[in-house]
């Protein structure tokens, strides 16, 4: 799911050579075609809507900023799950269990997260120099839909943390559902062989794969009506 014209922060203004493109991560394959990220400060929110059925999941490509380490514990945003019944789904975003720096090893930021959260390192590289250097990581946070079959419309990250300097940052969004199979199409059936009335022939000129046996069905007709039948030996 692109990040649509929301995103206006360039990753490779944050990251070295982060990954682009129709990209896999933990698993999961994000479109990060425009190479933007989207970032969310005190009080900010985004939301995505769509449409999709028999939705499993939701994958977000989460981390945050200036994450010193008083922000430790403390829930700084949430991400609301919408579905067409009108129900929602709310995960609570709290520094060191689902949420953390997107800048690791400087010593004075959350760098951690819990192994039972559904947060997961899925990329590492290096920060731009004019970022602090370092190291670099983005983080995949999996939101699984708790009741099966509903449709997923909307997918909305708050920012509710209300003070310092600590900001969200997404950087891509895809979700995992079971696409509806398409109703087949019956394919018509032609009658050629009666002809006596016309009604099955007159039926089937109708139907465009039935066009040129009807043609043919129809020659055969006026042939057998005009030839001549040939004199029997005993008149």
């Amino acid at each position: 799911m692109p990040l649509g014209t929301t995103a206006t922060i360039p990753l490779n203004s944050w990251y070295i050579a982060p990954p682009s493109g129709q990209t896999l991560l933990g698993a999961h394959t994000f479109d990060l075609t425009a190479g933007n990220l989207i970032l969310l400060a005190n009080g900010q929110s985004v939301s995505f809507t769509g449409s999709y059925a028999g939705a499993k999941a939701a994958y977000l490509l989460l981390n945050s900023s200036n994450t010193y380490s008083y922000y430790a514990g403390s829930i700084v945003g949430q991400v609301v799950l919408t579905f067409s019944d009108g129900t929602t789904q709310a995960t609570d975003l709290t520094i060191g269990t689902n949420l953390r720096e997107w800048r690791i090893g400087s010593g004075a930021t959350v760098d951690s997260l819990s192994t039972t959260a559904g947060a997961a390192q899925v990329w590492t590289g290096s920060a731009q120099p004019g970022m602090g250097g370092g190291t670099a990581v983005i983080d995949m946070l999996s939101l699984p839909v708790a009741t099966a079959g509903k449709t997923l419309t909307a997918v909305a990250l708050n920012d509710t943390n209300t003070w310092g300097a600590l900001n969200i940052q997404l950087a891509g969004l895809t979700v995992d559902f079971t696409a509806p199979t398409p109703t087949p199409t019956p394919t018509p059936t032609c009658t050629m062989n009666d002809h006596a009335g016309k009604v099955s022939a007159t039926t089937a000129k109708n139907v465009p794969h039935c066009i040129a046996t009807g043609k043919a069905g129809e020659k055969a007709d006026v042939t057998k009506a005009t030839t001549p039948t040939a004199p029997r030996s005993d008149d």
